[in-house]
């Protein structure tokens, strides 16, 4: 991930609303860019795919990756348009903005989200703000 540090949180669950085994990673870096933002939420998801369970996608195996940008420069325009898609897994970017205490994420929802997109939300403002 660009010879960065960063900070990863794993968790795997059993979750029936998501009919299966839950991986979720929250993948911690930095970025100034929007082009350094893409390629670390890239980057983030190949990681989160890397420790998933066994479990083949959309058969009882789920991934949720949460990528967290933490910036001060303003990345709102990229965050807004950047909607990453995936077969039976999750590429949830997110930028917090610690001198604001704000966190940022995009707030389409696609309509084969619908149903996960909220959980989301909920967790990346709950887990992540600053």
């Amino acid at each position: 991930m660009n010879d960065q540090r960063v900070t990863v949180f794993h968790d795997r669950s059993l979750e029936i609303s998501k009919f299966g085994l839950v991986d979720t990673v929250f993948v911690v870096g930095t970025a100034d860019t929007p082009a350094e933002a893409a390629s670390f939420s890239e980057a983030a998801f190949e990681y989160g795919l890397s420790v998933k369970s066994k479990l083949p996608r959309g058969l009882g195996g789920n991934l949720v990756v949460y990528p967290v940008v933490v910036t001060d420069t303003d990345l709102t325009e990229w965050i807004s348009e950047y909607a990453p898609k995936h077969w039976s897994a999750f590429e949830f970017p997110v930028v917090v903005y610690p001198a604001e205490s704000t966190v940022d994420y995009n707030l389409s929802t696609p309509i084969w989200g619908l149903i996960y997109y909220k959980g989301f939300r909920e967790t990346a403002d709950t887990t992540l703000h600053p």
